[in-house]
């Protein structure tokens, strides 16, 4: 009997493990996402004169909806440790900014509207759920603010931008209700931490090896060879080399490999919608693309993981 019951124990503790190790979720991540320039999300750089992350229509659409809620009072708006705010009090707030900001005064009823275009970016508080097998990840947004993003010179330089979060919007549930979906890819930066670190880089790792489908080009396309699959996980770089024959510095090539531990970040690509309704987010991962930190910046590691 007692042997019975010790063997049970064990199938039970490795049964434990084995879903531990295939799927991990995490809540309270917060994230923040540029919806005007994505250079704010890969390099945290500023250059508002590159190109839009969402385009105008949509980026607009989006802000519309949540701000005509908030201004009919269909829905609560909070702090970011969830007191309440009134509308007088955020009213006042945003007429106190563009006074400070422009010199502008703006009347009570067009504040809210007037800051419409410059809604720039998103902070979120998110529940991510890790898949370690199928490497897919989900998303439910818990909490997320509208932020203001303004410039004075359009200079490029953090001195040139002024900055508000507007408020904080908790979603009681998500009601199926009807949807404002955005077509575009929203292209974010997950940093890998963790305990989801590890066993999502060496899952990466290892459907790259088994030649898995859903592993194929940043670009889209499929890769034509394992050969060509082997060479993403090798690094080529040049070193300055003393030559005592020729008393003379010369570059010389060299290559090292890649391994999972490397993977401290990810781009990941969404599509977003939000319920009219309740005004919930909802957002759906397309693909992720892991990334190297080098001293110039980011570097895709040359493959693209299907979700």
């Amino acid at each position: 009997m007692g042997i019975r019951f010790n063997l049970i124990i064990i199938i039970c503790l490795i049964n434990g493990f084995s879903l531990f190790s295939q799927d991990y979720s995490i809540e309270y991540e917060h994230k923040r996402v540029g919806v005007f320039n994505p250079e704010w999300e890969f390099y945290q750089t500023l250059n508002p004169n590159k190109y839009e992350h969402i385009t105008g229509y949509y980026r607009e659409g989006l802000s519309e909806i949540i701000i005509d809620a908030v201004e009919k009072g269909r829905i609560e708006i909070y702090d970011k440790r969830k007191r309440k705010l009134s509308l007088d009090s955020l009213i006042n707030k945003l007429i106190e900014f563009e006074k400070d900001l422009s010199g502008r005064i703006l009347n009570k009823g067009e504040a809210l509207r007037y800051f419409i275009p410059y809604i720039s970016a998103f902070e979120f508080e998110e529940f991510v759920n890790y898949n370690f097998t199928t490497l897919r990840l989900e998303k439910k947004i818990k909490a997320y603010s509208p932020i203001i993003i303004r410039y004075k010179d359009f200079e490029g330089s953090e001195e040139d931008r002024v900055e508000m979060p507007l408020f904080w919007i908790f979603p009681e549930e998500e009601l199926e209700g009807e949807e404002f979906i955005i077509p575009d890819t929203i292209l974010s930066l997950q940093v890998l931490k963790y305990p989801v670190k590890t066993p999502y880089t060496n899952g990466i790792f290892q459907k790259s090896k088994d030649r898995d489908r859903s592993i194929i080009r940043p670009d889209g396309s499929p890769f034509e060879s394992p050969k060509e699959i082997d060479k993403v996980f090798v690094e080529e770089f040049s070193f300055l080399f003393y030559n005592e024959e020729t008393n003379m510095e010369e570059f010389r090539e060299a290559t090292k490999d890649i391994y999972p531990e490397d993977i401290d970040y990810m781009r990941i690509a969404e599509n977003w919608s939000i319920d009219l309704n309740s005004l919930a987010i909802r957002k759906k991962p397309l693909y992720i693309i892991p990334l190297l930190e080098t001293d110039r910046g980011f570097r895709q590691l040359g493959i693209r993981v299907e979700q």
